[in-house]
């Protein structure tokens, strides 16, 4: 991609307008009042089902007061047939104490004199029960009962009395002439009392099937009134949450396809309308991105050039240092200079003897394995100390100290590496031996001065390395050492003062350098001070 290169937004998609749907129109002010409600959509739901409730409570109070007022009318209807059912069983008494009279006077026999008390007892107890339970009450209607009740008792008991002192005829002509027309009194009464008794029964059937018509009707309006009401409130809370629900999802769909400019409008005052505003404020960020987004594609370019430039520096950097130094120079917490330049640096160079040799006896897979385990080892000694390894060179080692980042104790570092790598050496030798037959010894060179260092090749490669007649002196050091020794030079031992000591072998003339320079033997020193950088 070029920095001319432009991101194109996707194209939207061509669809319908927003359909919100079979909403009548004279819905619509109740639908956008709900909306504007200022209230959360969890209030909305709880007072409509609050009041699909009360029409439910209010449906079941006016089934309830149905169905009393039915119960109301059956029960006065039974008791009015009750009631005429009691008053024809008194007029029986009535029409009975006569008959029983009669037969009294005309047999002479006692027993019938006993079953006309009987029959004004029957008289008298229901006379009681139809007044306690009259429908309307009646109280003048049955004092007035009561009164002929008594008088007939009287004009009974006279004739009794003359039935039994033995004076029949007297008794026969009061029986006719007074106690039979208090009879007829009586049954006049009673008579009267059971045709308003019938005629009131016969009105409340009546008026209970004339009201069953209209409590039928009322209870079948009320329902639906209530189910009307219900089914427009739902409609209304529903539409109300429904149309947002759709214009934010059509919105959504064309953010979707890259049309940020989407801006939803509702009346909602609950969840739906903020959800709407951030909606809003989520497409003008999108849009503000995006334009954000072209103006950054024109360095896009330089941006890629750069992030590859830095990994390719990152990866020469991971070659010669160790992965925390690189990690400190590529995060800016240590400065370095990759360029060319001379510098003071202290070089190292080591080298296995007899190797070649080795390789003639040794499998070459074996050869390989133990060579690579090696060089594994000895790099990670030289990160430990902070070294940058320079190169391999065959079984040669070439690692230099001070650069990419200075070091003042940069001979002391050396040093100490060399001594390490004495020390492992000597462990890998012995399990060379006891595998394979194999022993390896290593020779070692120090020397510290004026080197040139830098990137140095072609367009195609470079090396980070060092050239000088420094590194030339410690690969003739490392040549000349003996087994397991290490030669350093003046210099190097001077730096070294009071880490380690050794003894002069020898003394070399360098080109371009005016005086011999001292070669030192290295002593192996049974123990060293802890490092100052560390592990």
């Amino acid at each position: 991609m070029t920095s001319s290169e432009t991101i194109a937004p996707p194209e939207p998609a061509q669809s319908a307008p927003i359909d919100l749907g079979p909403l009548p129109s004279w819905m619509k002010p109740a639908v956008d009042w709900v909306a504007r409600r200022d209230a959360t959509v969890h209030k909305k739901l709880l007072f409509g089902f609050l009041s699909l409730a009360v029409l439910l409570l209010g449906l079941g109070l006016f089934s309830i007061g149905v169905l009393n007022e039915v119960d109301d009318q059956v029960e006065r209807i039974n008791a009015l047939h009750d009631q005429s059912d009691l008053a024809r069983e008194m007029k029986y008494a009535v029409t009975a104490q006569s008959h029983f009279r009669a037969m009294a006077l005309a047999t002479g026999t006692d027993s019938w004199d006993d079953k006309i008390y009987t029959a004004k007892a029957g008289f008298a107890s229901n006379r009681a029960t139809v007044r306690s339970g009259s429908i309307p009450p009646r109280e003048a209607f049955f004092d007035n009962l009561e009164a002929i009740d008594n008088r007939f008792h009287a004009e009974s008991l006279t004739v009794s009395d003359l039935y039994l002192a033995g004076d029949v005829n007297r008794a026969l002509a009061l029986h006719t002439q007074i106690e039979h027309e208090t009879s007829h009194d009586l049954e006049d009464e009673l008579n009267a009392f059971i045709a308003d008794a019938d005629a009131l029964s016969a009105d409340q059937q009546a008026q209970f099937k004339s009201n069953r018509r209209l409590l039928t009707f009322a209870v079948a309006a009320f329902s639906i009134v209530s189910l009307g009401v219900a089914l427009l409130l739902g409609a209304v809370i529903s539409w109300s949450l429904i149309r947002p629900v759709q214009r934010m999802d059509r919105a959504l769909e064309l953010i979707a396809d890259g049309d940020f400019q989407q801006h939803v409008e509702v009346p909602n005052r609950d969840e739906f309308g903020n959800l709407t505003t951030n909606l809003n404020k989520t497409s003008a960020q999108l849009g503000a991105l995006y334009s954000d987004l072209q103006r950054l594609n024109t360095g896009l370019q330089e941006t890629i050039d750069a992030k590859v430039k830095e990994l390719n520096r990152t990866a020469r950097l991971r070659k010669y240092v160790s992965p925390e130094v690189a990690e400190q120079i590529l995060a800016g917490h240590a400065e370095a200079d990759l360029s060319s330049s001379r510098k003071l640096l202290t070089i190292f160079l080591s080298d296995i003897r007899g190797f070649t040799e080795m390789t003639e006896r040794m499998e070459p897979e074996h050869l390989v394995d133990e060579l690579n385990e090696y060089l594994t080892e000895m790099l990670g000694i030289v990160f430990k100390h902070g070294g940058t390894l320079d190169k391999y060179i065959g079984d040669a080692i070439l690692v230099f100290f001070g650069d990419p980042i200075p070091q003042d104790d940069q001979a002391q570092r050396a040093l100490r590496m060399a001594l390490e790598m004495q020390d492992r050496i000597e462990e890998l030798a012995e399990r060379w031996t006891a595998t394979y037959g194999e022993s390896f010894t290593v020779g070692m060179g120090i020397s510290t001065g004026w080197v040139t260092v830098g990137n140095i090749g072609s367009p195609e490669r470079t090396d980070y390395t060092v050239l000088g007649n420094e590194v030339n002196l410690a690969s003739r050091l490392a040549d000349r050492a003996a087994s397991g020794e290490i030669l350093i030079t003046e210099r190097t031992m001077m730096e070294g003062q009071g880490l380690v000591s050794g003894e002069v072998v020898d003394e070399v003339t360098l080109k371009g350098v005016a005086r011999p320079i001292k070669i030192y033997s290295l002593d192996r020193p049974e123990t060293l001070p802890e490092a100052p950088y560390g592990d």
